[in-house]
């Protein structure tokens, strides 16, 4: 089920978000509410019989620069002018933004901390991120990779795309690890594909489980995607100060395992 979004900072150039897992970050399609359309609903209301400068009945203007997957629950900034979209658009792309995750994964992660580097490509059979190797890697070409079984395998989005990030555990409840991942690209389902690629898959996590997964999230009754986007910092696309925005986390089995001050 898909909770409300919490509208967590608003000023003249942002609207920080704390979005909900379940809802699409934009185009969910007709008679589904996703966050752009909530938000553009939301600062209508909120602007509702004031001058703010936009012509009447032009909605207002709202624009994401960071995404999260449908059932991944987390903080999203939106712009809201074009100015900002290009400042936030632009530390992402440079690297100049820091974004930490909880991630609740099957098994028990070892070492304490770490990191983890891989190619991703986008598979077209499954719409899935896949892993890679650097020999697999330099044989794309036309949208095709060959497979060390020497099998062909069609991609979509581009060439393969290195993936980093790095992890420390926070603790290791019976069969499971609690970590804390910051993201240091942003590929397509990241996280979700590299830890299950390591051998930890995300409890909840239907698309990139393993039957050893599935049992540990069934018995847990783990129905939602274990993956949480807590914090975000930038840079204030009006101010220049960075900024860092946190939440605490809905998913009950992730709060159940956070440190107190957490």
């Amino acid at each position: 089920m898909t909770g409300n979004i919490k509208y967590i900072y608003e000023d003249q150039d942002i609207l920080v978000c704390h979005k909900p897992a379940g809802m699409a970050t934009e185009g969910a399609g007709a008679g589904r509410m996703d966050l752009i359309s909530a938000a553009r609903n939301y600062l209508a209301r909120k602007n509702r019989g004031k001058d703010t400068g936009r012509q009447r009945n032009l909605p207002p203007y709202v624009a994401t620069v960071n995404r999260l997957d449908k059932p991944v629950e987390g903080i999203i900034v939106l712009a809201k002018n074009k100015k900002a979209a290009g400042s936030l658009a632009s530390q992402i792309k440079e690297h100049k933004t820091d974004k930490y995750y909880y991630a609740l994964c099957c098994g028990r992660v070892e070492p304490d901390s770490g990191k983890l580097e891989d190619i991703l490509i986008r598979r077209q059979d499954t719409g899935l991120a896949g892993v890679i190797s650097k020999e697999e890697a330099e044989s794309f070409k036309d949208e095709a990779i060959t497979l060390k079984d020497g099998t062909t395998l069609r991609t979509v989005g581009g060439e393969p795309r290195r993936a980093t990030l790095e992890y420390e555990v926070i603790s290791r409840p019976e069969d499971a690890t609690l970590l804390r991942v910051h993201l240091l690209t942003g590929r397509f389902h990241q996280i979700r594909c590299q830890l299950s690629s390591a051998g930890y898959p995300i409890l909840g996590d239907k698309e990139y489980e393993t039957p050893e997964s599935a049992a540990c999230s069934a018995k847990h009754n783990i129905d939602r995607v274990c993956l949480v986007s807590y914090s975000f910092s930038f840079k204030h696309p009006g101010t220049g100060k960075t900024q860092t925005f946190e939440i605490i986390p809905d998913n009950p089995a992730i709060r159940q395992f956070l440190p107190a001050q957490a």
